[in-house]
């Protein structure tokens, strides 16, 4: 438990406050929300709030909640005008009545739970009936891991230590936080367990690395990782959009 709350405390989301500091997962995820007008919409995982009051803005919802597991996480939305809760969606039950949101975004949440099955049955829950979904994560099936594997390190969103950035290509500092991944999902198998919880994909989007800034010896990894982002299956991280079916015949509990 210990270490669960040392890392929870030293990686909690640090969002950026307006759209020229987005990186490309901000950006497409922004331009998703901006199609939709919603009332009441939930960010899971919204850190420090700054991408949850940018996200109510796109889609002008009139309430914008948070889920955050950070106690300073959870000052610094609260601050910023985000009514949030604390709590582990890992574990715990999410304090809201069935069907209360039109939305619901999880940006870089399902890579660090156990049990991504409670975590899926509850935002089914809370999302109404025909209710938008959206979820980023990285994609274990992604070139830049096949790649790695292929040359015996390991893919590059999972740690081998909870300790040291080892076993990789190489280390970049912002990918740090990749230690405490538990699951990683390639993009099949992602849409797959969405489908048992009772969602239907409306589209996926590849989005691209956090690359270290461009030298001569990087812009040809930097156009790569560019490319690669028009194959999803291949893209180093993915943006799930689904909505909730109205009838599900078999929905597990």
């Amino acid at each position: 438990m210990e270490t669960k709350k040392k890392y929870v405390e030293k990686y909690f989301g640090r969002t950026p406050k307006e759209e020229k500091e987005f990186e490309d997962r901000h950006k497409k995820v922004f331009e998703i929300f901006s199609k939709y007008t919603f009332n009441r919409v939930l960010d899971v995982g919204c850190g420090d709030g700054n991408f949850s009051i940018l996200l109510k803005a796109a889609c002008n919802a009139e309430e914008i909640y948070g889920i955050e597991i950070s106690e300073e996480g959870l000052e610094l939305a609260k601050r910023n005008g985000v009514r949030a809760f604390r709590l582990d969606v890992d574990e715990e039950i999410l304090p809201f009545e069935n069907s209360y949101f039109d939305a619901v975004f999880a940006g870089e949440v399902i890579e660090h739970l156990f049990d991504p099955d409670h975590f899926f049955n509850e935002i089914y829950r809370v999302l109404k009936p025909g209710g938008i979904f959206v979820l980023s994560t990285p994609n274990l099936a992604a070139i830049h891991n096949r790649i790695a594997l292929l040359f015996g390190f390991q893919p590059f969103p999972m740690g081998a230590s909870l300790k040291y950035n080892i076993g990789r290509a190489f280390e970049p500092q912002q990918e740090a936080q990749s230690l405490n991944h538990v699951r990683v999902f390639t993009l099949g198998s992602l849409k797959h367990i969405l489908r048992i919880y009772g969602f239907e994909i409306v589209k996926v989007t590849g989005s691209s690395a956090m690359l270290p800034k461009k030298t001569r010896f990087l812009k040809a990894i930097h156009a790569l990782d560019k490319f690669f982002v028009l194959f999803p299956s291949l893209s180093y991280r993915v943006i799930v959009t689904c909505t909730k079916k109205i009838c599900l015949e078999t929905h597990p509990l």
